[in-house]
């Protein structure tokens, strides 16, 4: 028995050296660097996402008065210049959002106003790429008066909506993560559910949520205070948004913190499980970890550091998948100022590489807010550069990944296993071939 799966563990070591081997010959290139935005014209948190034919947008905040939410779009040659995509009146904040989530050239944007009271969810959406877009919709509910703000969007199989936010009291108390839905692409939205009812505590007062959507599946990532341990959960609501009966923590770090972890856990789908990035500081080395967490029943098979350097703050990541290809950015202040890192892996999570910074090395100075979308093997990244208070995009690509793509089958097998053969539950060494 011994000799047997000592065959078997060998003969899944070599396939994974092989992979390993492929996707070390893969180069990852970067175009021209471009400018979409700086100074006076707004360059605050940009987002960006693809269109129809894959056309990349990205929507910004200019928190300098005027504020307004802006967008610059790739018309085949070059981006558009900065427009605006709500009108002065509305004024969005200057502490979160915007979101974004796209399909098609079905265009949704939430963000956060003092309009004309109270912080408030509102939406703007257009159906024709971003040419026009419609009056802001009201997201959030309005009876009683409430404080809701640090919204995040997600879009359906059939198009439509799917908003999440926190509600707090007026004296910033009670806090709850909300989720809303819509049936008629964001003309109306079902009533509000309180998605984190089922956690054994507040959700963290302070700390976005972000969802996950599959078919009739929604995930809600998010952060729970109990007595300042604000470790990551995930609600599940598997009736299109009606409750969300089934709630796990999904973090073993038990983070001690008595203020804001401010990074937001992002996540995506990956076979029969979400991989989630998320920030972490339990060990006092603040770190971007990744888990895996089963679909069906929300427990997590590993916690794993994506790139760990002692001593070295990692923040905000990202991630954006499509089958087996990851890309996850973040940034951290290895050099010694902040700057944008990505890791990724072209099939499954064995092979992700350590971080490689993928801004402009031309230009010096911070580099923060990274935001990535993936899709038909192009990479689309934005980032802010402190030095001329700029948004940055470039696009990278692999020179060559016939090989790997031939050799990537759609169905994955999990095998429990680290390199000397042992079983590894809730292990940081859980690795992934290709049955």
């Amino acid at each position: 028995m011994f000799f047997k799966n000592f065959i078997k563990n060998k003969y899944c070591l070599l396939i994974f050296l092989f992979f390993s081997f492929e996707l070390s010959a893969q180069h990852l290139i970067f175009d021209n660097y471009q400018t979409l935005s700086s100074g006076s014209e707004g360059f605050g948190r940009p987002r960006v996402a693809l269109l129809s034919n894959d056309t990349p947008i990205v929507v910004f905040r200019k928190n300098s008065t005027p504020k307004t939410l802006r967008m610059v779009k790739w018309n085949g040659s070059s981006f558009t210049s900065p427009t605006d995509i709500v009108s002065q009146n509305i004024i969005p904040s200057s502490q979160d959002g915007p979101e974004i989530a796209t399909k098609g050239d079905t265009i949704y944007v939430v963000f956060t106003s003092n309009f004309p009271i109270h912080p408030s969810i509102f939406m703007i959406k257009s159906f024709d790429g971003g040419i026009s877009f419609t009056d802001t919709v009201r997201v959030s509910e309005n009876q009683p008066p409430q404080i809701c703000r640090m919204s995040n969007i997600s879009i359906d199989n059939s198009g439509n909506p799917i908003v999440s936010y926190m509600k707090y009291d007026l004296n910033f108390s009670n806090p709850k993560q909300m989720v809303r839905t819509s049936n008629d692409y964001g003309v109306t939205f079902n009533s509000a559910v309180n998605a984190s009812i089922n956690a054994s505590a507040d959700p963290c007062e302070c700390c976005k949520s972000s969802l996950v959507v599959d078919d009739a599946n929604i995930f809600l990532l998010f952060r729970k205070n109990d007595n300042n341990i604000r470790n990551s959960h995930v609600a599940k609501s598997d009736n299109f948004g009606i409750s969300f009966d089934l709630v796990n923590d999904v973090d073993d770090y038990d983070w001690v913190l008595s203020s804001c972890p401010t990074s937001v856990s992002k996540g995506v789908v990956f076979d029969d499980s979400l991989l989630i990035v998320k920030k972490s500081g339990a060990t006092g080395n603040n770190e971007v970890v990744l888990t895996s967490v089963a679909k069906s029943n929300l427990e997590y098979s590993y916690n794993r550091n994506i790139d760990f350097i002692p001593n070295v703050i990692q923040r905000n990541p990202e991630i954006s998948n499509n089958k087996d290809s990851i890309f996850i950015v973040w940034e951290d202040n290895r050099t010694g100022f902040y700057d944008c890192y990505l890791s990724y892996s072209l099939n499954g999570v064995a092979n992700i590489s350590n971080g490689i910074r993928f801004t402009d090395t031309l230009t010096f100075g911070s580099k923060y807010l990274p935001h990535l979308v993936f899709n038909k093997g192009n990479v689309h990244l934005v980032y802010v550069d402190d030095l001329d208070n700029s948004i940055k995009y470039v696009r990278a690509y692999f020179s060559n990944t016939t090989n790997i793509f031939e050799l990537v089958e759609s169905k994955n097998r999990k095998l429990n296993f680290d390199i000397l053969g042992r079983k590894n539950i809730n292990s940081k060494l859980n690795y992934l071939i290709k049955k």
